[in-house]
C-alpha cells in the first residue's frame, strides 16, 4: 500500500470521539474575518452567499464579529471558506486552538495546454434536472465533464467524503459563492467540483493526463440553477 493511500484512508477515517477545534480566522494582515464557513464538519449544510436565497442551516458555523470560531465534531477534517479568499483544510486529530490566515484568491485557471483541446456535448436530462456532457473524444474514450442543475443537483460544495479523503486538496470560494475545489486520492484518481446551490459541473476518479485535459473545459463553465418547468 503505497503512502498516499495509507494518508487517504486514515483521514477518511472519523476520529472515535468527539473533538473541539477553536480558533480566529484572519487575513494576510492579521485582521478578523467575520462570517467564514467552517464546512464539512458532518452536519448537512447548504453553501452559498446569499441569505435570501439559501438561509443558514441549523449546523453552519461561521465565525463571529471577532474572527473567532468553536466547533465540535467527529470529522477528520474541516474548510475554512470565504468568498473572495482561497479556502483552508485543517485536519482534526483532537482538541485544539488554531489561527487560520486566508489568502486573497486568484482566479483558479489550471488548464496548460495550448490550444485547448476541441470538445463536443451530449444531453444528459433527467425527469428533474437537467445536465450537459462536455466532453473530449480521445484514443482511450471520451472523459468529460457533466454539468448541471435541478432542485436537488447540488448543495453547493464537494461531498463530505472526498474533502476528507483526498491526500492533496485545495479550492477557492468566489464572491458570487461559487466554491471550486479539486483534490487527488492517489496518481490515478483525481477530482474536481465547480459548484453554487443546485448547480454543479464536475470529473471524478479519471487520471492525472485526463485531469489536465478536463481542466480546460472545467475553467470555462460558471454552473448555474435553471429552473425547470
Amino acid at each position: 500500500m503505497t503512502l498516499t493511500r495509507i494518508v487517504s484512508v486514515l483521514v477518511f477515517m472519523q476520529i472515535a470521539d468527539a473533538a473541539t477545534i477553536s480558533g480566529i480566522v484572519t487575513n494576510e494582515d492579521g485582521k478578523p474575518i467575520v462570517n467564514a464557513r467552517i464546512d464539512h464538519t458532518g452536519l448537512m449544510v447548504v453553501v452559498g452567499t446569499d441569505p435570501e436565497r439559501v438561509p443558514p442551516a441549523p449546523g453552519d458555523i461561521r465565525t463571529d464579529s471577532e474572527g473567532r470560531f468553536r466547533v465540535t465534531t467527529t470529522a477528520p477534517a474541516v474548510v475554512v471558506r470565504k468568498p473572495g479568499y482561497a479556502s483552508q483544510r485543517l485536519f482534526i486529530s483532537g482538541d485544539e486552538e488554531v489561527r487560520v490566515k486566508l489568502q486573497r484568491m486568484k482566479e483558479k485557471h489550471l488548464c496548460h495546454i495550448s490550444p485547448s483541446p476541441q470538445v463536443k456535448t451530449q444531453d444528459m436530462n433527467d425527469i428533474d434536472y437537467t445536465a450537459t456532457l462536455v466532453y473530449i473524444e480521445t484514443k482511450h474514450g471520451k472523459p468529460g465533464v457533466l454539468s448541471g442543475s435541478g432542485p436537488l443537483y447540488s448543495f453547493g460544495a464537494p461531498s463530505d467524503s472526498y474533502v476528507w479523503r483526498s491526500s492533496e486538496y485545495s479550492g477557492v470560494m468566489y464572491e458570487t459563492g461559487m466554491i471550486d475545489a479539486s483534490g487527488r486520492f492517489d496518481d490515478r484518481d483525481y477530482w474536481r467540483v465547480r459548484s453554487v446551490f443546485l448547480a454543479e459541473a464536475h470529473y471524478f476518479h479519471v487520471t492525472r493526463e485526463t485531469a489536465e485535459l478536463l481542466d480546460c473545459v472545467m475553467d470555462t463553465i460558471t454552473p448555474e440553477y435553471r429552473l425547470i418547468r
